[in-house]
């Protein structure tokens, strides 16, 4: 992200996801995860979200719905973190912003907002903002880290800011996107260690977190139609994305009707290289 800003190459949300995946293909090739993904031609300005299934071979798992948005150095600022919403949900409902649409889709997956930053994100105003809040136990510190060239934050955070207005980074608590699977960013660790288990641990210490310096309670999410513990109901396009070939236009169809730029499995299994 750096070297892009830069060089004055653009380099959108879309393809630093599919980086960031096979990044992760690559590095953990032959250590007991795989990765499969598809993504979908889309018009861009429908605010399409990512489907992420974190799961265990064919075992449980967790779903996750995905809004990446990138930081842009001339404004210091997310500049389309508050984009309006032009898409339907599958009744045919819409809403006027994505962060509503993600909270209003109920489809199981809990909602996540990744942001990807680059070097120019260590301002004072940043540093300050987060030395106020009471959880700073994070192993991406100091704040210039290169931990923080990915960030994650609630969409119970985002909705909670000063809507579009508090869009740069320190308005609302974010994480480093690795204390999602990082048990040194927390006091306890859960005692199912697998990844679902892990990603859903991680999440729920994220939304307790933001939802701790908004002032309210981590149960009414039970209200919000997720939950952050592993489930056998996987949505419907994991297996399609399973099967490939014949199964891509169906898979196209569900994700058109869920609104999904782009799915991915984040598989872990038994199989690893000596």
């Amino acid at each position: 992200m750096s070297d892009a800003a830069r060089f004055n190459i653009a380099r959108g949300e879309e393809t630093t996801t599919e980086h960031l995946l096979l990044r992760l293909a690559r590095k953990h090739h032959g250590r007991g995860l795989t990765i499969k993904t598809f993504t979908k031609d889309v018009e861009r300005d429908n605010g399409a979200d990512w489907g992420f299934w974190f799961g265990n071979g064919h075992k449980p798992g967790l779903p996750v719905r995905v809004q990446a948005k990138r930081l842009y150095r001339k404004s210091g600022r997310y500049d389309q973190l508050y984009h309006p919403y032009k898409g339907l949900s599958k009744s045919g409902q819409t809403w006027a912003n994505q962060c509503e649409a993600m909270l209003g889709w109920r489809d199981g997956a809990v909602p996540l907002y990744v942001f990807y930053n680059d070097d120019s994100l260590g301002s004072n105003r940043f540093w300050s903002a987060h030395n106020r809040m009471r959880w700073r136990r994070w192993c991406g510190f100091p704040f210039s880290s290169p931990e923080w060239g990915i960030s994650a934050a609630s969409a119970l955070a985002i909705k909670s800011a000063n809507w579009g207005k508090d869009n740069r980074p320190g308005d609302f608590p974010m994480i480093p996107w690795h204390c999602l699977v990082c048990p040194c960013c927390w006091d306890d660790r859960p005692a199912d260690t697998s990844l679902p288990s892990l990603i859903g641990y991680g999440l729920r210490q994220l939304y307790s977190y933001s939802m701790e310096e908004g002032g309210e309670d981590l149960a009414t999410t039970a209200d919000l139609g997720f939950s952050f513990e592993p489930t056998d109901n996987a949505p419907s396009w994991v297996g399609l994305l399973r099967e490939g070939g014949e199964a891509e236009d169906a898979l196209g169809e569900e994700m058109a009707r869920l609104n999904l730029r782009g799915v991915a499995i984040i598989d872990e299994t038994e199989d690893r290289d000596e």
